[in-house]
């Protein structure tokens, strides 16, 4: 089982200026290969395949010095992105490529860190990168033992920090993994995804929406005034886009701490955890909730739940989300009501119910349904 963790890099003065000439040159070696690619297909009407470009790559960097200062497989991985990215076009999951502009943020990944490319060494609290150097590095978290390391992805975010995610191949004992629920004290929950309430569980608890973009958006306000009025290409205007970009990454933190702490919480206490199988890239089409919906996170609030339950033992499953908020949890009627009503009385068996906790048992009935099949198979 993967397990990825993210390290702060400290990286110095001539270890910074290669950081940024490696991602300079990634983006290079992206916009060749893309234009490339057009080409031949506009010309000829010929595809162009990752083992060609990767021909040419092998041939470019025997006669062009800023290939040459970029690792091997680092330059592979750009082309193995770029052939995923026209898959997944093809498969009609994503846009077609775009070319990239210059930018002081990006990655570049090692896809193959176990073979000594990459080398932390917490002792020393340095993190080795081939072409790089010994780069100081803040290991925060034991890295885990008995683990073999997988890949390591240096990025560089907006506001100039950089970071190191380093996946383990980590070894989690089979008996630890239970494809049926777990007997014990833990009980099955289902969680309601809103915004008002960010979370409404099936046993009655609501978690508020924190809205931390909301909170912060007067400061940001501000910040992006300021930037607007700054001189295209001075230095002043740098540091104001610096300040910007900090404001948001503090916004992102704040939620992904949020969100680690809910969804540990969940985990601790449940051994079924049912959610709405909620279609947010649909749902962001309406431009007057987009905003909202962004700043709850639901999908990386489940994200962090699956994995976390895989560990421990419990399980999540997503259950199909319509008629959830409309279907009685107690017969099971379908009552058509509003989207602003908040409770209302069942058309037949007249029960008074609350919308969102209604909508909570639902997806447990669902969630406990879906489990019972999988445990028969």
């Amino acid at each position: 089982m993967p397990a990825a963790l993210r390290f702060r890099l400290y990286p110095s003065k001539k270890q910074e200026a290669r950081l940024l000439d490696t991602l300079n040159t990634c983006r290079h070696l992206w916009n060749g290969a893309l234009s490339d690619r057009r080409r031949r297909w506009q010309d000829g009407r010929k595809s162009t395949s990752y083992n060609y470009q990767q021909a040419l790559l092998t041939h470019e960097r025997r006669v062009n010095a800023e290939l040459l200062q970029v690792y091997s497989q680092v330059a592979q991985d750009v082309l193995h992105r770029l052939d995923r990215s026209f898959k997944a076009f093809f498969r009609h999951q994503s846009r077609y490529p775009r070319f990239k502009r210059f930018s002081q943020s990006g990655s570049f990944a090692y896809p193959q860190a176990y073979n000594g490319s990459v080398k932390p060494d917490t002792l020393r609290k340095r993190l080795y990168l081939s072409k790089i150097g010994n780069v100081r590095t803040v290991f925060h978290r034991p890295i885990p033992k008995d683990s073999r390391l997988k890949t390591c992805t240096v990025v560089r975010e907006p506001d100039g920090r950089w970071f190191a995610a380093l996946v383990f191949e980590e070894i989690v004992p089979l008996q630890n993994i239970c494809s049926t629920i777990p007997a014990g004290v833990k009980m099955p929950i289902g969680v309601d995804l809103g915004l008002l309430s960010l979370i409404t569980t099936s046993d009655g608890e609501t978690v508020e929406h924190p809205r931390f973009l909301r909170k912060a958006e007067r400061r940001l306000k501000r910040l992006q005034r300021n930037l607007s009025h700054k001189k295209r290409g001075s230095k002043n205007r740098l540091k104001a886009r610096h300040c910007v970009a900090s404001q948001h990454a503090r916004v992102r933190r704040q939620r992904l701490d949020f969100n680690h702490k809910l969804s540990a919480r969940l985990v601790k206490k449940h051994n079924l955890i049912a959610f709405e199988d909620l279609r947010i890239r649909n749902m962001v089409k309406n431009h007057r909730l987009a905003k909202s919906i962004q700043d709850a996170a639901w999908g990386q609030l489940v994200m962090l739940t699956e994995y976390k339950a895989l560990k421990a033992g419990s399980r999540v499953v997503k259950v199909p989300a319509a008629y959830s908020t409309q279907e009685c949890c107690q017969c099971g009627t379908l009552n058509k009501i509003e989207l602003g009503v908040k409770e209302f009385v069942c058309i037949c068996c007249g029960r008074t119910l609350e919308r969102d906790h209604n909508a909570a048992s639902v997806v447990l009935k669902r969630g406990l349904t879906i489990a019972g099949r999988t445990a028969i198979r």
